[in-house]
């Protein structure tokens, strides 16, 4: 067992939510062999935990009352019936059956909560939203914390927590948040894809109990994470969500994707988490006074995730120096890097004069954008090794106008 592991379970002297990321025994309710009224296997979370080797140091069970075992893993009639230790418990069950299985839970001293379970406040329907408050209540009176409803829940590689069989397993800098499963899968996937690791995530749907606020205060105050990156559908406390956002992202890089920013959009957050989208203009100004990073679609998440965990995020500075081959290509990425708020000044008259020494003057240009002409077979063809590139790359780096390098090259299809 690790040193990380050791700590898991309450500790006072952390984080309310340390217990949450590392508790010392999880219980999946529900769990079975058989697809789900919505296609999809309902030992998915069972079967991601194995994956990921949570059993491997913590104790895991399951709860189906007509089971004795499956893959393993003892089957119990119901939580009450579960030895120790026992911190979290995953709900796979319908909404109608999860009033008892929190006063269950309640009696088992369980510390968390997880709701896949979905058909409550997200429908609209006000009997539903008046159950989800009384569970929330209910449970908050005795201690306990709830994640969700209708959201996939914890992803912790330490302790080998996780809702895909597929999740990087080894740890890193990069804490998830985000209100959709489906958009934490493809964060998850993505950026693992490109070789970054998290920390911890979690999908928190409804936010009926812990909100976004909540999760960015443990961001911040876990030494593991780094970074932050977030989807957002709709704040449940506007004022505690912005109030959090700003201490979080003064001392870490956080980016936030915004989804429901179009009439259509918001109409599809109401029904998706039961979220109100709210002005997109007021979230705008409200994440530029925090300092966060608002970006526009999942690619740009993943793009400038993957720029803020390396040396680009020690840049301060908006001046940017292009370099290229094609005048073309030139003018759309002036005008791209202005759009973004960058500027693209003209290079000192020396550093153009040292660029023309081994530059030809004849249809090129060593102002800004630096049109090179760097195609096949000329001296500063990217491919050759003439050194002549790496010298204007020296001399481009070393302007005082040059805070940021972007290069433009052509593809051939």
């Amino acid at each position: 067992m690790s040193d990380s592991d050791a700590q898991d379970g309450a500790n006072p002297d952390g984080h309310p939510l340390d217990v949450i990321f590392r508790p010392r025994g999880v219980a999946v309710v529900g769990v079975s062999t058989q697809p789900g009224p919505d296609g999809r296997m309902g030992g998915n979370f069972l079967n991601a935990l194995l994956e990921q080797g949570y059993d491997r140091d913590h104790a895991l069970y399951a709860v189906n009352p007509k089971m004795s075992e499956v893959r393993g893993v003892t089957c119990y009639p119901s939580v009450l019936d579960i030895p120790d230790p026992l911190d979290h418990v995953i709900s796979q069950i319908p909404s109608d059956g999860v009033q008892e299985l929190v006063e269950h839970c309640i009696q088992r001293g369980v510390r968390s909560l997880h709701f896949f379970t979905a058909g409550l406040s997200e429908t609209g329907e006000e009997d539903l939203i008046q159950q989800e408050r009384e569970l929330v209540e209910r449970a908050r009176a005795a201690g306990m914390r709830l994640i969700g409803p209708n959201c996939m829940g914890l992803y912790a590689p330490g302790p080998g927590l996780a809702f895909n069989s597929e999740s990087p397993t080894e740890e890193g800098n990069v804490f998830l948040l985000s209100q959709s499963g489906a958009n934490a899968t493809g964060i998850i996937n993505g950026l693992g894809a490109r070789g970054l690791r998290f920390s911890k995530g979690v999908s928190y749907g409804n936010a009926a109990d812990l909100k976004a606020h909540d999760f960015f205060d443990y961001a911040l105050h876990d030494p593991q994470t780094e970074l932050v990156v977030a989807y957002i559908e709709g704040p449940r406390d506007g004022r505690a969500f912005f109030e959090a956002l700003k201490r979080l992202a003064r001392v870490k890089p956080t980016i936030v994707l915004k989804g429901g920013i179009t009439e259509d959009g918001a109409r599809a957050a109401r029904s998706h988490t039961g979220s109100l989208a709210g002005s997109i203009d007021v979230f705008d100004a409200l994440c530029r006074q925090a300092g966060a990073m608002r970006v526009r679609t999942l690619d740009d998440l993943l793009d400038l995730a993957v720029a803020a965990t390396t040396e680009l995020r020690h840049t301060r500075g908006r001046n940017v120096t292009l370099v290229g081959a094609g005048g073309g290509y030139a003018v759309l990425s002036s005008d791209q890097m202005a759009m973004e708020g960058l500027t693209v000044p003209p290079l000192p008259d020396e550093v153009q004069d040292r660029l023309h020494e081994f530059i030809p003057i004849a249809g090129t240009s060593v102002r800004n954008p630096v049109d090179a002409n760097f195609g096949r077979d000329h001296p500063m063809d990217f491919r050759s090794d003439t050194g002549l590139t790496r010298r204007a790359f020296d001399l481009i780096a070393g302007s005082p106008t040059t805070d940021l390098i972007f290069t433009t090259v052509g593809t051939r299809w």
